[in-house]
């Protein structure tokens, strides 16, 4: 799960990278909501999160980085984990493709003003 990944580009890179042209990349990741009042809740449950829940940053926005790392998400289905508490209940399933062009990796959360190492 990429919600555990220390450094979550670097990882896409590296799985970008491995993937022939065509290759898929399989994917249920715990996501940032697009509800602000709940991603605002995410981040403030991020400390006490990560200790106990083995590292889950539940509250990147995995998708964007997905994209970002020049796979091309060709299915995905917006769910939630049921009987967990709702802060990490966001969820995405699907299916990446490598494209076979080169991209440079960004952190889309230094768009969003929330960044991915949270330290």
């Amino acid at each position: 799960m990429l919600c555990t990944v220390d450094d979550q580009p670097r990882a896409l890179r590296e799985l970008r990278r491995v993937l022939r042209p065509g290759g898929r990349l399989l994917f249920i990741e715990h996501v940032r909501s697009e509800d602000p009042k709940l991603a605002r809740w995410q981040d403030r449950m991020l400390p006490l999160n990560r200790r106990i829940a083995h590292g889950c940053h539940c509250n990147r926005p995995t998708l964007d980085s997905i994209r970002a790392a020049g796979l091309d998400v060709t299915e995905v289905e917006h769910d939630t984990l049921k009987h967990a508490p709702p802060f990490v209940r966001p969820l995405v399933v699907g299916v990446a493709r490598a494209s076979g062009r080169a991209v440079d990796v960004v952190d889309p959360g230094d768009a969003l003003g929330v960044g991915l190492d949270v330290g």
